[in-house]
Order: structure tokens, then C-alpha cells, then sequence
């Protein structure tokens, strides 16, 4: 009964480390990776965030100017970091990719069913290594992704494996962009007596440039983009009462405003249950390289979470 009630506050302490909004498993894919994503609330199925198109719409690679690669790390809460970093290789129609994304969460105290002094401490990670392709045939680009998993709560861990495949296309002299993904199709294997469930779901998402001006003052062009997401989580979920339920579609939306090329401005909202309802970030670019900031508060008194990133088109 002891080890019991330990493993379940483990898993319990697993699911506050990583945020997770529902009783899933593996609920750290649906977070970002990359800081824009993070600033854009994650409505990002039409969006290009360079190497980091393989965990939101891998056939987004292929729509990339160029050849790029990426570099984050997320302060979250409870402790939690979030390592990420992809690159793409972009020749023609077609584009190749590899990421690695990586969690820990370290010094959690372990306590039996009787108040008192912690009988130690254990650590959460999480990891993912992923490779994509995606190739362009006419006006259409089409990708997909595998990605090997690995969890570890405590003394126990599991490994398994997921695939995603997304389409996308872009119109009216590039203005509009059009996306689909189904993501994290796959399974685990058992963490101590169950498997975790990984986030399957699927999106659909739009990206119009609504206005391009030039400032009167300085002649600097002001551009603006408007973006939704329609998000379907398609596996179920198991709650408290040990009863299925399928989880609810849900929207995000997000703005960004891109002044003189230079520096873009964004913010994210997401309609879901969601403890970590807005975002927001910034964009720097000098020449082939883009610094990103994004930060994400929790409504629930968990604090805010940070995250910077670069990436660099080559």
C-alpha cells in the first residue's frame, strides 16, 4: 500500500511539473518547443518556425525560405527546463530535418503516506529525438515525422514512439497560408503497470497578412498577421473518477506585427481549459539571424514561464 500511494504522488507530481491540463501523459508535446511557438500560443499548424515545423506541421519545412537552425531553452515552472534544438536542410522542393527536444525537472521530495522529512528526492525527464521529411509537389507540401520517446518518473521509465504528418499550401501571392497536422500517432510502453498516453490530435490552421503600410514618420513598413488554430484532441482521457471522456475541440488565435523587418511583436490566446491561457514574445532579426523572447503566465499562481531561442538561416 506504501509503495503505492508513493508512485501515485510521483505521477501526480509528474503531471503539475509539466503542466498538464488533462490526465495524458506525455503532455509536454503539446508545449511550444521553440519560443515563438510559445509566443504564438502555439498556433502555429500555418506558421514557419524553422527546424521547430517538425513537432507543429512538418510539411511547413518545405514552405522555408532556406535552411535554418534552431535553439531553445524554456524556464517553466515547478522547476521544469525545456531543452530544444532542430535544423532543417532545405534544397529545392524538398527538406530534411532533426530535432531533439529535452525536459528535467530536478530535487522533487519523495514522502511516503506520514508527514515529516522527504525520504529523498527523485527526478522527471522527458526526451525525443525526431527526424522529417517534406516535399513539395505543385502548389501543395506534404511532411511527415517520427520521433523516439523516452520518460522517466522516479526509478521507472518507458520508451516508445510516435508519427505526425501535416499538409500545407500557400496563397494569393503567398498572403494567405493554409496548414493541417495530425500529430503524435503512436504508443508507449508501460511505465511501471500503464502506458502513458500520448496527445494525439488534429489541426487545422490560417495565417493571413491582413495589412502591409508604411509608417508616415519614419517610412518604416508595418506588417500584420492574423492566426488560428482549430485544435481536435482525437485519443480519450481518463479522469479522476477513473470514467473516459473525450476531450473538447478547442481554438487558439494569435497576432504578430512585423515593423521594418527587424523586430516582430506577438501574442497568443488560447480558448481552451487551459491554465496558461495568454502569451506573448518578441522577434528580433539582424541579417541571417533571429533572437526570439516569449512568456507565458500561469493563471493559477504557478508564476510565468520564460523562454529565449535563436535561429539562424543558412
Amino acid at each position: 500500500m506504501r509503495i503505492k500511494k508513493i508512485s501515485f504522488c510521483i505521477l501526480l507530481l509528474g503531471i503539475s511539473c509539466c503542466s498538464f491540463a488533462q490526465s495524458n501523459g506525455l503532455e509536454l508535446l503539446t508545449i511550444g518547443p521553440g519560443t515563438k511557438a510559445l509566443a504564438l500560443n502555439e498556433t502555429v499548424t500555418a506558421s514557419l518556425l524553422g527546424g521547430s515545423d517538425i513537432y507543429a506541421n512538418p510539411a511547413n519545412l518545405a514552405l522555408e525560405p532556406s535552411s535554418n537552425l534552431n535553439a531553445d531553452y524554456s524556464s517553466w515552472i515547478a522547476g521544469l527546463s525545456i531543452a530544444h534544438a532542430a535544423v532543417n536542410f532545405k534544397k529545392g522542393p524538398r527538406a530534411l530535418a532533426f530535432g531533439f527536444l529535452g525536459a528535467q525537472t530536478d530535487n522533487i521530495a519523495l514522502r511516503g503516506n506520514q508527514a515529516g522529512p522527504a525520504n529523498g528526492t527523485f527526478s522527471i525527464s522527458f526526451l525525443s529525438l525526431s527526424g522529417a521529411y517534406a516535399h513539395q509537389v505543385g502548389p501543395i507540401t506534404l511532411g511527415a515525422t517520427l520521433q523516439y520517446l523516452w520518460e522517466e518518473y522516479y526509478i521507472y521509465s518507458a520508451s516508445g514512439y510516435s508519427a505526425s504528418f501535416g499538409a500545407a499550401t500557400k496563397l494569393w501571392n503567398d498572403r494567405i497560408h493554409l496548414g493541417t497536422s495530425f500529430l503524435n500517432l503512436g504508443q508507449m510502453n508501460e511505465l511501471r503497470s500503464e502506458a502513458s498516453t500520448l496527445p494525439t490530435r488534429f489541426k487545422a490552421g490560417i495565417n493571413i497578412e491582413v495589412i502591409t503600410f508604411t509608417a508616415p514618420q519614419n517610412n518604416f513598413p508595418i506588417t500584420m498577421q492574423l492566426l488560428n488554430d482549430w485544435v481536435i484532441p482525437t485519443n480519450q482521457i481518463q479522469n479522476t473518477t477513473q470514467s473516459t471522456t473525450r476531450a473538447t475541440p478547442y481554438t487558439t488565435m494569435a497576432v504578430q506585427l512585423e515593423v521594418a523587418e527587424t523586430i516582430t511583436l506577438q501574442s497568443g490566446y488560447n480558448a481552451g481549459d487551459t491554465v496558461r491561457r495568454w502569451s506573448a514574445g518578441a522577434e528580433f532579426t539582424i541579417g541571417s539571424v533571429r533572437a526570439n523572447y516569449s512568456l507565458s503566465p500561469f493563471e493559477t499562481g504557478f508564476g510565468t514561464a520564460h523562454s529565449l531561442g535563436i535561429n539562424y538561416q543558412f
